[in-house]
């Protein structure tokens, strides 16, 4: 299906009429090798699916992995020029232990004055640090889990030759004065690094009951991202909720409230365009400084299923990472539609809502949630720019709101173009694209991605 026999169908995709302006998209990602992590490699079947949707759109897409993490030499190497409206899809992700690439990308792309998908570079860099997120959600009156910050005294973290490497001696984070978090926040305690995703870090003992315990994981997890700052929360014993975020354009906004007091057919397709199901209506979007503002999609939860007595029920690196792992295999998500469930749904939306504002995102984003041991949600995390594949959270709630994945993509592209029309960047882009293969590496080549949470009704 073409972008003008797209623009044809009724109510929900007329207003991207904004597509006839964008033609050609460079897909942009992060290179991957053959022994990359899956935590990596993984951004392949990303690509699949926005050059497939992009390809249904009518759309000319160009794959680009971006290498050396210096795009703008990608962009000024090939050949042919960049047609006017040329956009960039960002895909490109931080490696492990490089947190700084994912913003640095699209720092380099607004200085080019070339449009982008997903969130600015400021939006980046702040979500990237969960301190800073923590810090700006707090300011703004939001509820984050008890917390703060650990390293070994110095103030930006302890590299490999500070003495406690490795899981041996912890007693320099006493000494030195690192520690000092642990008297704050009450126990158990969960650790991971500062600058990481991908449950980076999320994995074996990553909660901590005692103080000894809390300790050594912070000597090890120090020793293996040197540099970086560890978060120290209280780990918090409830449902676990995500909420996938999309934003509401202009001209979607107006179209779907237009077709909303049209017929009783319009009213339903716009109301799953604002991502709601008749059990849970999700909030009217509202207009922002980043176009339409956002919406909701149905809200998942996080189940951890037959998990033994003692068995932390997070979503770590092996649930995510490893198929061969009992995490992996129960752990589980669903989208809840029970009446009961509505208030707190209710609640995690609105929530969710302001985070994204409170952090300036755009295009698109997750925030997730977890609940205390009274109920009550807190935000965990703030995800600027989530995973794209077809398996992945975001798309599994877009599926649940009747969305293809060439609508997604189509509504990211139009949240691009109207954002970099409000922003009036100058253009001060590369005469050249590189261009590399339209149909990318050979699948053979790729390294097979493993299997995202299993999505449940």
């Amino acid at each position: 299906m073409g972008a003008v026999e797209l623009m044809r169908r009724p109510g929900r995709l007329a207003d991207f009429a904004l597509l006839r302006e964008v033609p050609r998209v460079i897909v942009a990602h992060n290179p991957v090798g053959p022994l990359d992590d899956p935590s990596t490699s993984d951004v392949l079947a990303q690509v699949d699916m926005v050059t497939a949707a992009l390809a249904e759109l009518g759309i000319e897409a160009t794959r680009l992995a971006v290498a050396g993490w210096r795009i703008w030499e990608d962009l000024a190497s090939g050949a042919p020029p960049l047609p006017p409206g040329t956009l960039v899809f960002n895909l490109v992700e931080a490696p492990a232990g490089v947190p700084g690439v994912h913003p640095a990308n699209a720092a380099a792309l607004e200085l080019l004055g070339l449009p982008f998908s997903g969130s600015s570079a400021a939006s980046l860099w702040l979500t990237t640090d969960k301190l800073a997120t923590r810090a700006v959600l707090a300011a703004e009156g939001l509820p984050v889990p008890a917390g703060g910050r650990l390293d070994g005294g110095g103030g930006s973290g302890h590299g490999r030759d500070s003495g406690g490497g490795n899981g041996g001696d912890s007693g320099w984070l006493e000494r030195n004065g690192g520690a000092g978090v642990l008297d704050r926040v009450p126990p158990p305690w969960i650790l991971k690094p500062a600058h990481e995703d991908a449950s980076l870090g999320l994995d074996g003992e990553a909660v901590c009951a005692t103080r000894e315990a809390a300790l050594a994981r912070a000597a090890e997890l120090l020793w293996r991202f040197p540099g970086q700052p560890l978060v120290v929360e209280h780990y918090l014993p409830g449902r676990e909720l995500n909420v996938s975020l999309l934003e509401a354009t202009a001209t979607v906004t107006a179209t779907t409230a237009i077709a909303a007091a049209a017929t009783p057919t319009a009213a339903s397709a716009a109301a799953v365009m604002a991502g709601s199901s008749a059990a849970t209506p999700a909030p009217a979007p509202e207009p922002g400084r980043n176009g339409g503002g956002p919406m909701s999609l149905p809200v998942a939860e996080i189940e951890f299923v037959d998990y033994p007595p003692g068995m932390p029920r997070i979503v770590g690196y092996e649930a995510k990472w490893q198929p061969e792992s009992f995490a992996y295999t129960h752990t589980v998500r669903r989208f809840p539609h029970d009446a009961a469930s509505a208030p707190l749904l209710e609640q995690a939306r609105r929530l969710a809502v302001a985070a994204w504002r409170a952090c300036g995102l755009a295009g698109y984003g997750r925030v997730d949630l977890r609940l205390d041991e009274c109920g009550v949600p807190h935000v965990l995390e703030v995800n600027a720019n989530p995973c794209l594949a077809a398996d992945a959270g975001f798309m599994a709630a877009a599926e649940q709101a009747g969305l293809t994945a060439a609508e997604v993509i189509a509504r990211i592209l139009v949240a691009a173009v109207e954002r970099h029309r409000r922003l009036g960047a100058p253009t001060l882009q590369p005469s050249h694209a590189a261009v590399v293969g339209a149909a990318g590496p050979p699948a053979s080549r790729r390294r097979q991605s493993a299997r995202r949470l299993r999505a449940v009704g």
